[in-house]
């Protein structure tokens, strides 16, 4: 006869909390996501961290119900959470999207809400963990990843573990300082390359010229980054613009992180990344003018291949 240890063992519970959504899965502790389905809510943003909170229960619930499960079934959670963390305390000490999550106990409410043992990293590690267990960085030792999604997100993965620098942290590209492509001040990559700062930087465009943005849209409020690379596809001068600019951007800072760590792969996903091959050629062509040439035929630059999965498949891996 089995033991209650050897059944709950078979599952874990991932979690991820981000800017713009809220998932929730139910998979093996090696990170295979059971067939009963993700749950997900989009973020309220006038409810906060606390509107979050008061809706995993539920979201949990719905989870173990689809997989035929209850709770004594899972042996562990983990949770991706997108933004700062102090990972040895287990406290969130940032959002950049969503208020209210400053210095919050957030692995101890778990424990204490579910009665399992809670890991924690950031949403972009965690997902670098997932694409080099079972990803698009399987058999790399030194893996680079990066999100681009409502925020700019990045994770070093060293010997398949996930490295926090002093706790706090590391591969926080979306922090570096770069020129931003309209003014030449400094800004950081986040405010020029994210899937939300393409979408602000194509309405101030559109606000000022003609453009088929606007046509696909149907206002110039309407527009974000995927109606900019609709409108780029088709040609559009002003669309094809702006997505040059992120490139140029976004490849220089990558080539940056090169010249640091020199990883032997880069990993881009995030929604941003499931743009088509114009975004993909222009990214690579910039990486490559401005890597470092000795490090450049060592490096790889490739899609995340676990798409919107990959931060609860990682949470399912976190130990």
């Amino acid at each position: 006869m089995r033991s209650n240890r050897a059944i709950t063992d078979r599952y874990a519970l991932g979690i991820e909390i981000g800017g713009t959504k809220t998932q929730v899965g139910i998979g093996t502790p090696d990170g295979h996501l059971l067939p009963g389905g993700v749950i997900r809510r989009s973020v309220e943003l006038e409810r906060g961290a606390k509107g979050i909170r008061e809706d995993l229960p539920s979201m949990i619930e719905t989870a173990l119900a689809s997989n035929r499960l209850t709770l004594r079934d899972i042996g562990k959670i983990g949770i991706g959470f997108g933004g700062v963390l102090d990972v040895s305390r287990g406290l969130t000490l940032k959002s950049f999207q969503i208020a209210g999550w400053e210095n919050f106990p957030l692995k101890k409410w778990a424990g204490m809400e579910w009665g399992k043992p809670v890991f924690l990293e950031n949403d972009a590690s965690t997902a670098g963990l997932a694409e080099s267990m079972l990803g698009n960085g399987q058999g790399y030792s030194r893996l680079f990843y990066i999100t681009l999604g409502s925020g700019v997100g990045g994770g070093w993965i060293f010997n398949g573990r996930i490295d926090n620098g002093q706790g706090l942290g590391a591969g926080e590209l979306g922090h570096m300082w770069v020129a931003d492509p309209e003014t030449g001040e400094a800004a950081e990559l986040e405010q020029i390359c994210s899937g939300w700062a393409i979408g602000l930087r194509a309405r101030r465009a559109a606000a000022k010229g003609d453009t088929l943005m606007t046509k696909i849209a149907g206002t110039v409020e309407s527009i974000d980054a995927k109606v900019m690379y609709s409108a780029a596809r088709k040609g559009d001068t002003i669309a094809l613009h702006i997505l040059d600019e992120t490139c140029k951007t976004l490849g220089m800072a990558i080539a940056n992180a090169t010249a640091l760590v020199h990883p032997q792969r880069v990993i881009v996903g995030g929604g941003v990344s499931l743009m088509g091959p114009i975004f993909w050629k222009a990214l690579h062509r910039e990486f490559r003018s401005r890597v470092m040439p000795l490090f450049s035929p060592h490096v790889d630059l490739v899609k995340a291949e676990l798409k919107e999965d990959v931060v609860l498949i990682g949470a399912l891996c976190l130990k």
